[in-house]
């Protein structure tokens, strides 16, 4: 496929693309090139992990964007009873169900259960009321989420020094100046503590600025990128996390790096793994800090005289 902007290409055959991905960027620069390698196109055999949480999240993804349920295949565990004693099944817990399950990945689609499914479109049903809130104070992701706002989904590729790119927008808008990245999660969706836990750690940061990165390559436009965070469990809570100017040069600093070592680790055919010796970890200071409260050690170093605390106050 050559470099520009598709529309209607399926995710399984994106995810087979010959391009670098953000996600491959991430693992190369927090793991090592002999992992992001394995995690590539470069490995034919690579299989895509699954999980619940990222189940349910795909598909609240094509119902809330695509209002689509296409990718579903609902497995009522009363169709599958145990041979032996006829139990219905509690989850994927017998062969007949779980052979059920396999046969729909295989088929290219995502098995759910009922109750799990009704889960799903109440998370959706949230993010759509949110998104609907939003209309006078975030009035360009409501635009962005109209019918004539955005699109959903397009396949993006771009040569980029000689490397050939890719990135899947969730949302973007017609103007292609805001992207909006919808996260279904089981954590909280309070803004600093999903920031603290997921923006660096989990490489929030690269997708952001490689995502820039590709619409500047193929709109001239350097759009904000904005997470929609939705909670899993109910009430479903929602909230909204950008890209402050500090964390986008911070990620574009790495992005640039990310591509340069890959483009080097793809000329010499040469992938690194971890260090050939041994590692120090540092103490970490929250460490430190927790372990003198635990201790009772103040501030000045100087230990409490910790019997003083169970002292007998009455006569």
């Amino acid at each position: 496929m050559n470099p520009g902007v598709h529309s209607g290409l399926a995710m399984d055959n994106y995810l087979l693309l010959p391009a670098l991905s953000a996600s491959v960027i991430c693992t190369l620069l927090n793991e090592c090139p002999a992992a992001a390698r394995h995690s590539s196109y470069l490995n034919a055999e690579h299989v895509r992990e699954t999980s619940d949480e990222s189940d349910a999240g795909s598909i609240a993804h094509s119902i809330l964007l695509e209002g689509s349920m296409d990718c579903v295949a609902i497995i009522d565990p009363n169709d599958h009873p145990t041979k032996s004693t006829g139990n219905i099944p509690n989850g994927w817990t017998n062969n007949s169900i779980r052979a059920a399950r396999d046969e729909a990945r295989a088929a290219g689609k995502i098995p759910v259960l009922p109750h799990d499914i009704a889960l799903i479109n109440a998370m959706v049903d949230s993010a759509q009321a949110y998104i609907e809130s939003l209309r006078e104070t975030e009035p360009a992701i409501w635009a962005a989420f109209q019918p004539d706002g955005g699109d959903s989904e397009l396949t993006c590729l771009w040569d980029d020094g000689g490397q050939l790119c890719r990135m899947r927008p969730d949302r973007i808008s017609k103007d292609r100046r805001v992207i909006i990245d919808p996260k279904f999660t089981k954590r909280s969706a309070e803004p600093d503590s999903w920031s603290r836990s997921q923006v660096g750690p989990m490489g929030y940061r690269i997708t952001a600025s490689t995502y820039r990165r590709g619409a500047k390559a193929l709109f001239g436009t350097l759009p904000d990128y904005i997470f929609l965070v939705v909670e899993q469990e109910p009430p479903h809570l929602c909230s909204m996390i950008g890209m402050d100017p500090e964390n986008i040069a911070f990620g574009d600093e790495q992005v640039e790096q990310g591509i340069s070592q890959w483009r080097r680790c793809v000329a010499e055919n040469r992938w690194p793994a971890y260090p050939l010796k041994v590692c120090y970890p540092e103490v970490q200071a929250w460490e430190v800090s927790r372990w003198q409260e635990r201790q009772g050690i103040g501030e000045r170093g100087i230990p409490y005289d910790v019997s003083k605390l169970f002292e007998r106050t009455d006569a």
